[in-house]
């Protein structure tokens, strides 16, 4: 579990930098403001204006999820289809492979995404690595990457912790019975060798008293 890059398992050189220098270029004449996309959004937990898919939008967030609107002509963004989801993926992929599938999990999700929430898009490339990109559907954003190395890791990372389920919890009871019964078996182990020294002992002493008489 040491010996390979830790960066590496979590699969950073597979994934391009984000141009952080992306600039917004509204059109202030034909653009939807931000006072009517909070007067249109009265329970949005937040609003931000940033550049997605290419364009200009407003992320809306609320108690039931995520919406994107066009910020030039007000429209709402649909979800990615498999082109676009595809496409989104291999704009952040680094290596050198090429997308192999694209497939929207709505159900039954594989337990290495975690708790992301579903529907999400798992973009699988045909590199050495076996790499998995996962494409939040709405807003084409990298969730999450995995790889064999990863998935090697996580199995072992299951063994190491005993959870075989979520593995996440290093608390769990399991851990903590065999954790009481290897320190069990540690002081066992030493009370052994100071009973058998002692008996060793024992024996040494009476020899040496036959002898002496």
């Amino acid at each position: 579990m040491v010996v390979v890059d830790i960066d590496i398992i979590h699969g950073d050189h597979l994934v391009k930098p984000v141009d952080n220098k992306q600039n917004l270029s509204l059109a202030i004449d034909n653009s939807i403001s931000f006072t009517d996309i909070a007067k249109a959004n009265p329970m949005a937990r937040s609003i931000s204006l940033t550049v997605l898919r290419g364009q200009n939008v407003y992320k809306i967030e609320s108690s039931i999820g995520v919406k994107l609107i066009n910020a030039l002509n007000g429209e709402t963004l649909p979800p990615l289809n498999e082109a676009q989801a595809s496409l989104a993926a291999a704009d952040r992929y680094a290596a050198n492979g090429k997308v192999k599938k694209a497939t929207l999990i709505k159900h039954n999700p594989p337990n290495e995404i975690g708790s992301r929430p579903l529907p999400i898009w798992r973009v699988d490339f045909d590199d050495a690595w076996g790499s998995s990109f996962y494409i939040a559907p709405l807003t084409g954003e990298l969730l999450t990457r995995r790889h064999t190395l990863w998935r090697v890791f996580d199995f072992v990372w299951m063994l190491h912790i005993m959870d075989y389920d979520e593995r996440e919890n290093v608390n769990n009871l399991l851990l903590r019975i065999v954790s009481l019964l290897a320190v069990l078996l540690v002081l066992s182990g030493v009370w052994f060798l100071y009973f058998r020294l002692n008996v060793r002992g024992w024996l040494v002493r009476r020899r040496l008293a036959r002898r002496s008489t």
